[in-house]
């Protein structure tokens, strides 16, 4: 199953100390049916504007595994938030193309995926080829009117509903300066849940533990904003 982190700093950072921990775990990381995280990566770097909101996003994608790529993380420059997946393609005609890459980012938003989820039946048409797509397109109709945090309560409810089950599904989503997180998983939270660390400087998100950050574990079905 893909993984991801997301970062916010008070002070601007070099990623590439955390992108050289987030690379060593997806490397080790194996999903207990052997899936691994090596079908390409992406970073997405926040830009602020004047009123210190996020208003671009600089992107990096490879079809690179996040840890083939370790020449690439000291590029990066300093910004004070950032967003990283790493991708495990779900079938094997999905390898290989680099518009499956995420993070996604469409109208403010940037979003990242992971999951596991069987016999998903909605009656509406989304859009997008692969799942993380089409959630994301989801996500898009559904905030029309409503907080993000509203939306993530109506899209994990309309995918338990419909869907015969999910074994994992963790959402992201970064709005101006704010994470907005779903963890949903059936059992073994250390593979299919979420983490996350918060203090007065940093706030970090991770599908698993990096670095020697104090992290707490996100309950099943939990929503958060941070």
């Amino acid at each position: 199953m893909c993984r991801f982190l997301l970062v916010r700093s008070k002070n601007k950072i070099k990623p590439e100390k955390l992108l050289q921990d987030f690379a060593f775990m997806c490397q080790k990381s194996r999903a207990p049916d052997g899936d691994w995280q090596g079908d390409g990566w992406g970073i997405a770097i926040g830009i602020k504007n004047s009123e210190f909101r996020i208003q671009n996003w600089r992107e990096y994608k490879s079809l690179k595994p996040v840890w083939e790529d370790k020449d690439k993380f000291q590029e990066f420059a300093e910004t004070d938030m950032f967003v990283v997946h790493a991708r495990s393609a779900g079938f094997p005609q999905h390898k290989g193309n680099i518009e499956f890459t995420e993070p996604f980012i469409q109208d403010e938003l940037c979003y990242v995926f992971n999951g596991m989820i069987k016999g998903v039946k909605i009656e509406r048409k989304l859009k997008g080829i692969i799942g993380a797509q089409k959630i994301f397109s989801l996500i898009l109709e559904e905030k029309k009117g409503k907080s993000l945090e509203d939306v993530l309560i109506s899209v994990d409810k309309l995918l338990l509903e419909n869907s015969v089950k999910i074994i994992g599904m963790n959402i992201g989503v970064v709005k101006e300066n704010k994470f907005y997180m779903l963890c949903e998983y059936e059992e073994n939270t250390d593979y299919f849940g979420l983490r996350y660390f918060q203090d007065q400087e940093l706030t970090i998100i991770c599908s698993q533990p990096i670095g020697s950050y104090k992290y707490k574990v996100m309950h099943k079905g939990e929503i958060l904003v941070l």
